[in-house]
């Protein structure tokens, strides 16, 4: 199904009955189908909301700028064209700046915040430690630009370093086929050189904060810093586990955010 915002048509899924509502927000370069397993668990028992990010999946690719900012506003007109009253937000990666974005405007309209594998800075530089180096990013996008296809499998590689991950690289390769180069580059200009540490100490909402200890996209030490700039928060880490737990580590990652969201 789609929602219409300004011309730009917003692929959203939902499924299951019972409050408090799911809303998941992907990352970069991938889409809400990422979620197939939270999907298939939650619905059991909650309302589970996802959708695609202007720009990603089945949902459209304007002209423009592709902005956090962007991305906020428009997880906040899907809050509102779903009546969606006070419900869990769960980022992953790029979502978790933009849940951050959006639950220090919106603190009201939400209820619990989980930020699955993000950081406040993804390039390392001056006092930031805790993001991969500069020439890494520029080889990964020097790459993208050369060959999208083949930057994109670079980067999907990057978030499964788990062995045995072979079917899930080919799937998610796939996914971001579904978008394009120029979408791909322009928002991760954006989010990429983005430094939102400020805004995580306002944060005010319980917050649960999961990671992969192998994390190659958004380092390990990002969250533990996420984690300790939100008051409050909990933090799990699951060992062996790269950028994606929720697909690697499954049954683990649900009963965390189960129990979180049961609270």
């Amino acid at each position: 199904m789609f929602l219409e915002r300004d011309g730009v048509q917003l692929y959203y899924d939902v499924q299951g009955e019972g409050e408090p509502a799911l809303l998941f927000v992907h990352g970069w370069m991938m889409s809400s189908e990422l979620w197939r397993e939270q999907v298939a668990a939650f619905g059991k028992t909650h309302k589970v909301v996802r959708f695609d990010l202007r720009g990603f999946g089945q949902s459209s690719k304007p002209a423009g700028e592709y902005t956090l900012e962007t991305f906020a506003d428009d997880l906040d007109f899907v809050i509102g064209k779903l009546r969606l009253k006070k419900p869990v937000l769960i980022g992953w990666s790029m979502g978790v700046s933009i849940a951050a974005i959006y639950a220090t405007a919106h603190p009201e309209k939400l209820s619990r915040l989980a930020l699955v594998d993000g950081t406040p800075m993804l390039v390392a530089g001056g006092d930031w430690t805790h993001g991969i180096p500069s020439e890494a990013a520029n080889q990964l996008l020097g790459a993208m630009q050369g060959d999208y296809a083949a930057g994109a499998r670079a980067f999907v590689d990057l978030m499964f370093p788990e062995p045995g991950t072979d079917d899930l690289k080919n799937w998610a390769h796939g996914i971001t086929q579904q978008t394009t180069a120029a979408v791909a580059l322009n928002s991760i200009g954006h989010a990429g050189g983005r430094d939102l540490r400020p805004l995580f100490s306002q944060i005010k909402l319980p917050t649960l904060v999961l990671y992969g200890d192998r994390d190659q996209v958004c380092l390990p030490g990002a969250s533990r810093y996420l984690h300790a700039q939100i008051a409050g928060s909990e933090i799990h880490e699951f060992l062996g586990a790269g950028h994606a737990p929720f697909l690697t580590d499954t049954m683990e990652f649900n009963r965390r955010l189960q129990a979180f969201v049961a609270r």
